[in-house]
C-alpha cells in the first residue's frame, strides 16, 4: 500500500498531515500492476538477448541470454509462486489481506489464528501449482532451440522441485492432522528449504546439459 497524506483542518493554527490508507482492493491493483511490469520487464530483457544470440552468433550474445535467461525465469518462478498461494488463499476465503506496501515479491498476509486447516491448505498447495504451470506454460510456449531457451525451462523446473521439497511435506503432515503454523516453523527450521534449492537447481543443471 502506498501512503498518502492529505490536509486537515488547522487547529491552533497549527495543520497536521493524517495518512490515508489503501483499501484491500486497490492494494491488491497496485500488486497486480507492480508485479505484471516486472513480468513485462523481465521477459523483454530476456527476448531482446535471446533475438541478439539468434541474429549474431555471437558467444558473447549466447552467453548473455543464459545469463538474462536465468535471472527472468527467477523473477517469474517467484512472481508465479507467490501468486499462486495467493490465489489458493483467496479461492478458500482465507483472512488474507494484502501487505501494507506491495512492492515486493511478497503481497498478503495469512492469519494463522483466523483461517482453518483447509485454508491453509489451499493456500500453501496453490504455490507448487503457480510453479508447475509455469513450466507447462514454458515448455509448450518456448521452442527449446537454443541454450538460452532450453535455461528458462531448466530454471522454472528447478524452482518447481525445491519448491515441492520445501512445501509437500509440510502439506502432508498438514493433511495428517497437524497444526499448520507449527509444521510451517519445522519446515523452516529443518533446512528443507536450502536442500531443495540445492535439489532442485541439480535437477535444473542436468535437465539444461541433456536438453542442450
Amino acid at each position: 500500500m502506498s501512503e498518502a497524506s492529505q490536509t486537515t483542518p488547522e487547529t491552533d493554527g497549527v495543520s497536521s498531515l493524517k495518512p490515508i490508507s489503501l483499501p484491500d482492493a486497490q492494494r491488491l491493483k497496485l500488486a497486480a500492476r507492480n508485479h505484471g511490469l516486472a513480468l513485462l520487464a523481465a521477459i523483454t530483457l530476456w527476448a531482446a538477448a535471446d533475438a541478439w544470440a539468434m541474429t549474431s552468433g555471437l558467444n558473447l550474445a549466447t552467453g548473455l541470454s543464459l545469463l538474462n535467461a536465468f535471472a527472468a525465469m527467477t523473477i517469474i518462478a517467484t512472481i508465479f509462486h507467490e501468486w499462486g498461494h495467493f490465489t489458493g488463499a483467496r479461492i478458500a476465503k482465507s483472512y488474507s489481506p494484502m501487505v501494507t506496501n506491495p512492492t515486493g515479491a511478497f503481497i498478503f498476509g495469512f492469519n494463522f489464528a483466523k483461517n482453518t486447516r483447509q485454508q491453509f491448505l489451499s493456500m500453501s498447495i496453490g504455490g507448487p501449482v503457480g510453479n508447475w504451470l509455469l513450466v507447462a506454460l514454458v515448455f509448450l510456449l518456448v521452442p527449446l532451440d537454443n541454450p538460452g531457451r532450453v535455461m528458462l525451462l531448466a530454471v522454472a523446473v528447478a524452482r518447481g522441485i525445491s519448491v515441492l521439497i520445501f512445501e509437500l511435506p509440510i502439506i502432508l503432515r498438514v493433511m495428517n492432522g497437524g497444526d499448520p503454523e507449527t509444521e510451517l516453523n519445522v519446515g523452516q527450521d529443518n533446512g528443507s528449504g536450502d536442500r531443495g534449492q540445492v535439489i532442485g537447481y541439480a535437477a535444473g543443471v542436468l535437465l539444461w546439459i541433456l536438453a542442450v
